[in-house]
């Protein structure tokens, strides 16, 4: 896979999914495993925005309380 410095991996995986799910509506005869591919670039997708969103918010200082 090639280095995308626009879109995050999660968008690339579901971008994948969405071709996977366009195609399969095309071609009847690869259509369950197209549907197929697409949930699980579609499942990848979704594991790892929730990994890269738990690693921001573990990895985020606490700001310090506002002072007013």
């Amino acid at each position: 896979m090639a280095f995308m410095p626009n879109r995050s991996v999660p968008d690339y995986w579901f971008e994948k999914a969405e071709q996977c799910f366009r195609r399969s509506r095309i071609d009847s005869n690869a259509r369950v495993e197209l549907e197929a591919l697409g949930n699980v670039f579609m499942v990848k997708a979704i594991e790892l925005d929730i990994k890269l969103q738990k690693l921001a918010k573990a990895t985020t200082p606490l700001l310090p309380p506002a002072r007013g």
